[in-house]
């Protein structure tokens, strides 16, 4: 029995070494790659936000938020970014857990992004703002509009998930998965596992765009290198994301929000759209086509000409 245990020891041991260095060449061999230039910290409760901006500060100000996934980043806008930055004064924004800003082992919440994007307009751009929102941080930006209206103007929401998808909660088996994702080795390996870069590639083969011929190399890599940066910490945002605590039920917020709403979606999901419009018939849809759930890499040009003629109409 005690040969039998000290074998189980030692395996175990060995196994848990394999990870760690597995984890640790992961970390030591991330190139960094980026588009953006000028970064700058905003500190929010302890945290560092990180955001940039481009424009002038006369014209009206419009934030671009990216998709809530820590392969994602503000570096989703670098297509269109320079080119509305001729017309309006752009705020681009990593979320906690993404990009270049912090991200704790904390369990992230809709409510932490509703409170970050209403105090960063508050004490950042400092007037009201439009906001472009990607998939699903477009729940958090609806959310902020619900409660904090007379600080957004227009929403622009691009390839919102289907409602049903927000409403799941978290239950026991995804408590569990939490549990596991967070721990400290074997959690960490489990992510850089997951969060390698064929299934990255996957993702934006068999998601995020239409054709694969248009999937931009450099998109591949900086979504690769947003996942892994700061030692793969993204694993504590994906663990609350593959747990729902990341949902929020928008049905009953639907309704009550007065700003002007745009939904861009490519042709095949009119039946999400339509859901939206069910519970706010003011909401107007706008199909794309050639596209699938991140248009602005894939026909940039086409995005920029609707979130222009958009945020730009009084």
């Amino acid at each position: 029995m005690n040969k039998a245990i000290k074998q189980i020891s030692v395996a175990s041991t060995l196994l848990l070494a394999g990870m760690h260095a597995f984890n640790f060449i992961t970390d030591r061999c991330l190139i960094p790659v980026t588009s953006s230039k000028n970064y700058k910290i905003y500190t929010w409760k302890n945290l560092n936000i990180n955001y940039s901006e481009k424009g002038d500060e006369n014209k009206p100000a419009l934030l671009l938020i990216h998709n809530l996934s820590p392969a994602s980043s503000q570096e989703e806008w670098y297509r269109i970014d320079n080119e509305l930055a001729e017309h309006f004064h752009i705020y681009k924004i990593d979320l906690p857990g993404c990009g270049k800003s912090d991200k704790p082992n904390i369990i992230y919440i809709n409510y932490l992004y509703v409170q970050l994007i209403s105090d960063f307009i508050k004490e950042v751009i400092k007037k009201k703002t439009s906001i472009c929102a990607t998939e699903y941080s477009s729940s958090a930006t609806l959310m902020a509009a619900r409660i904090y209206p007379e600080m957004i103007d227009k929403i622009i929401i691009i390839s919102p998930p289907p409602i049903d998808e927000l409403i799941k909660q978290a239950a026991k088996k995804e408590k569990i998965l939490d549990k596991i994702l967070t721990a400290p080795i074997l959690g960490t390996f489990l992510y850089n596992c997951i969060m390698n870069k064929e299934n990255i590639l996957d993702q934006y083969t068999y998601e995020y765009f239409y054709n694969k011929i248009n999937i931009p190399e450099k998109s591949v890599d900086i979504s690769y290198y947003n996942a892994h940066y700061n030692h793969s910490y993204g694993k504590y945002l994906y663990a609350s994301i593959l747990s729902n605590y990341t949902n929020i039920n928008i049905i009953h917020a639907l309704p009550k929000i007065q700003n002007k709403i745009y939904i861009i979606s490519h042709e095949n999901t009119k039946e999400i759209c339509q859901e939206y419009k069910k519970y706010n018939p003011a909401i107007k849809d706008i199909y794309v086509s050639n596209c699938r759930k991140l248009p602005q890499l894939e026909i940039p040009e086409t995005i920029r000409q609707h979130i222009y003629k958009i945020a730009a109409c009084s």
